[in-house]
């Protein structure tokens, strides 16, 4: 798990990088191999490890309209391991039971948003050399990711067959998630803007196991 981390030298709030964990393996596999086992089968996930910093970074337009920038989470490296173990094994669950549909392209592994373009392209194009009708609704949900309801994420889970230690790991996952947002200052250091807040609902689109859980 630690060796699919990138190499990168942004951390979370205990200021400890991806880089660092990569650099040292034979002193952090056995512990973390253990308290990672230790989540798996009492179906915990630490509190410390969900207290995610959210840094805006700017895209376009008035620099001082909060609209044009986009928030970006920032985990601690040892959230990022744990929860790489869990989206594996959810990962196979679902592949193996054929739980997602095949329609689903974004977010899915050898799937990308030119796959899904290909087959719309292709599927219009054979109906219209049938002469037949084409038409199309396209909606766009926005901030999907932001008010993905807990409630109905975990019963969806249980559906799905994730259930017992399984899901009392993803509840604790979920439930009891803190964030606070930090921006530049006027000496280009970051300072915080909020204090730590409890996230009600949704899943961060930069986490790990965010986009997984966002399918269901």
């Amino acid at each position: 798990m630690v060796k699919s981390l990138k190499s990168k030298y942004s951390h979370g709030y205990d200021e400890i990088p991806n880089r660092l964990l990569k650099l040292s393996p034979p002193f952090t596999s056995s512990p973390l191999n253990c308290v990672c086992n230790k989540f798996l089968t009492k179906g915990i996930f630490t509190k410390r490890l969900k207290l995610p910093i959210i840094k805006p970074l700017y895209k376009e337009g008035n620099k001082k309209d909060v609209s044009n920038s986009r928030p970006v989470s920032l985990l601690t490296s040892f959230s990022k391991i744990f929860e790489k173990a869990m989206q594996s094994r959810l990962f196979k669950h679902l592949h193996n039971n054929n739980i997602l549909r095949r329609e689903q392209y974004g977010f899915w592994m050898k799937l990308t948003t030119e796959n899904v373009t290909y087959k719309l392209i292709n599927e219009i194009l054979n109906a219209l050399r049938s002469k037949l009708m084409v038409g199309g609704i396209f909606y766009d949900i926005e901030k999907a990711f932001d008010y993905v309801n807990h409630v109905i994420l975990t019963l969806k889970l249980e559906t799905c067959g994730i259930t017992g230690i399984d899901k009392e790991l993803y509840e604790s996952h979920l439930k009891g998630r803190y964030q606070r947002v930090l921006a530049y200052n006027k000496t280009h250091h970051f300072s915080p803007l909020s204090n730590w807040t409890l996230i009600k609902h949704g899943v961060k689109q930069s986490s790990i196991l965010g986009p997984l859980l966002f399918l269901l």
